[in-house]
């Protein structure tokens, strides 16, 4: 949604009552979440007003049916106008919860505010989580220098060549061997930066985003159930590696792994799973069972408050879903499966769900679908080519047309996955093929995942999800670069973006001094066999490494320079008591050292 024109009309001449009719709420300054009739609000909902000034707004009266009159404060949001009402404690599940308050615009006029919501029976669910594969050795890096980084190998099939697009590979591994967490290495396989997860955590979607104009990376980082979904937080580092933010959900809440969006000015949108009770009698369920409820947010970064929110139910029927119902009741129906989100030129959110095999496309004012994708009630007629299955990552490339990530998953529809262009033709409700990317030779099927990125030049980045693969396409469609992850191993999408870096921490170095070079080790002799290993995680701009070596720690000098050879450079050392490190850039300037250290005996 773009907060910023929204700002730009507060408490608008037009009354804001939301229990209105969609056309009335539409042309209404101020928007207030939960909506009206939501079935689902959390027992620890915020009542949103998004484009009212907090000082705009008064008398305002949370009433739950059970529960009674809620006292709360009131607090504004730092990156667009608006506030939310934070009640002094939750609100009761089932009850209907009524909302009024008063706006008073610019001319001193006093507009009624009000919604209306059901507050949901939460529900728990089995906290399972994917089974790993342990691999073997040669799956897992290991270095000297960083002896507790173990990322996954990289195997490059077709290298990359001048037709490939500029930037490293942002993956996030997980399930495989090896540590789990946001990785990036080059197009050789070769590791620029990883940050180890602690054991149970994994993460997923690390790319680049603009916040407040400057280039961060972002990602998703906590615990993926096996039904799919993920209860984790976002977070957002600088160029330096140092966190930023760290973005979690509301209304009591966690961050799934399968979107976030920053928005330059300060929000950021998320997507959450909630297990509730729901009737599935619509699609020949019982009246009464665990669903899991797909839940969109835009939080407000500074603050952490929730500035608009959507929910599935309420919105799509159930009846919608291709799911099947499962058959152990304290297992939840996912009926629904949001697993990504974009927004367009108007502010609307379009969400993939699949397990509805659909797209949705979302009036921000009124939370109400205006056009499907696909499905069961697909609002467009496919031309030839189109059908999709199980897909992900549906993304807007302008106003008419569409990538995604075609899945055709599990169990298969028609195989094989692959990226898809999508042109749509709002007037005649038409949607046409307009490319396709599917890996050859090989073509691969993929369960679960995945995604579909444009590059400069027209080339196409594909990650193929429930597999360790992803491959670089042409604009005529044809691999330029093919590679893979050890196999076992998912990544959620994979990306290729610019990326420069310094961290904030020194280079870390190790140096050994042994007898003989033992059969077969890469190491490399000098005087009396001392060996210096060199890295700095996450630099991009290192060109060689300068060695200093001396009797002390505070008395070093400089005695060679070694071009830099992937993420540890090996460099051969002279007899000393202590060496110590330089990182220079290709001009030769010194970028950072490294501490002194006394090599050990290897």
């Amino acid at each position: 949604m773009n907060t910023l024109k929204r700002a730009a009309v507060l408490c608008s001449p037009a009354v804001l009552a939301l229990g209105l009719p969609a056309a009335a709420t539409a042309a209404a300054g101020v928007t207030i979440s939960p909506k009206p009739g939501t079935p689902v609000a959390m027992p620890k909902t915020q009542i949103s007003f998004l484009g009212a000034p907090a000082k705009s707004l008064g008398s305002i009266s949370v009433i739950g049916s059970s529960s009674g009159r809620h006292a709360g404060r009131l607090r504004s949001y730092s990156s667009a106008t608006g506030a939310s009402f934070v009640p002094a404690k939750p609100f009761a599940p089932g009850e209907r919860v009524t909302v009024h308050a008063v706006c008073k615009d610019a001319y001193g006029k006093r507009r009624l505010l009000s919604t209306f919501f059901t507050v949901a029976q939460p529900a728990s669910v089995p906290q399972m989580e994917f089974p790993t594969t342990p691999g073997t050795p040669a799956d897992i890096q290991s270095f000297r220098s960083e002896p507790e980084l173990h990322p996954p190998t990289v195997t490059v099939h077709q290298a990359a060549g001048a037709a490939s697009a500029p930037g490293y590979i942002f993956a996030t591994p997980f399930v495989g061997p090896g540590q789990y967490g946001p990785m990036i290495f080059d197009d050789d396989g070769r590791l620029v930066w990883f940050r180890a997860l602690r054991p149970g955590e994994d993460a997923a979607d690390l790319q680049t985003q603009v916040l407040r104009g400057k280039s961060d990376l972002t990602w998703w980082q906590g615990r993926t159930l096996t039904f799919g979904y993920g209860l984790g937080e976002d977070v957002i580092a600088n160029a330096n590696y140092k966190t930023v933010a760290v973005v979690r959900a509301g209304n009591g809440l966690q961050a799934d792994e399968h979107e976030f969006i920053v928005k330059p000015e300060g929000s950021a949108w998320i997507l959450a799973y909630s297990p509730v009770r729901a009737d599935l009698s619509s699609a020949g369920g019982p009246g009464s069972a665990i669903t899991l409820d797909g839940v969109i947010q835009e939080i407000d970064i500074h603050t952490g408050l929730v500035m608009w929110e959507w929910h599935s139910l309420g919105n799509v029927d159930v009846s919608e879903s291709y799911s099947k119902l499962p058959g152990n009741p304290i297992n939840p129906f996912d009926y629904f499966h949001i697993n990504s989100l974009t927004i367009d030129r108007h502010g609307n959110p379009l969400i993939s769900a699949r397990n509805t095999s659909a797209l949705y496309d979302i009036d921000a004012k009124t939370g109400r679908v205006m056009w499907r994708l696909g499905g069961k009630k697909g609002s467009f007629t496919l031309g030839p080519g189109v059908a999709f299955a199980d897909q992900h990552n549906a993304v807007w490339l302008n106003g008419r047309e569409i990538s995604l990530f075609d899945d055709e998953g599990a169990p298969p529809v028609k195989p094989a996955s692959r990226g898809e262009i999508v042109k749509l033709d709002p007037k005649a409700k038409t949607a046409t093929l307009v490319t396709q990317l599917v890996r050859s030779p090989g073509p691969l099927s993929t369960a679960s995942q995945g995604n579909t990125q444009a590059l400069p030049g027209g080339n196409w980045m594909v990650g193929w999800g429930g597999l360790p693969n992803f491959t670089e396409f042409n604009a005529q469609g044809q691999v330029i670069y093919d590679a893979q992850l050890p196999a076992g191993e998912f990544s959620y999408r994979v990306y290729r973006e610019p990326w420069a870096a310094q961290p904030s921490a020194p280079p870390k170095i190790a140096a050994t001094r042994e007898s003989a070079c033992p059969p077969g080790a890469a190491c490399v002799r000098a005087g009396n066999g001392v060996t210096v290993y060199a890295s700095w995680n996450g630099a991009t701009t290192v060109a060689s490494w300068q060695l200093l070596t001396g009797t002390s720690a505070n008395a070093l000098h400089p005695v060679s320079t070694t071009p830099k050879t992937g993420f540890e450079t090996t460099i051969p050392a002279p007899s000393a008591a202590f060496v110590e490190v330089r990182a220079l850039s290709a001009s030769g300037r010194v970028l950072a050292t490294s501490k002194a250290m006394a090599p050990t005996a290897g």
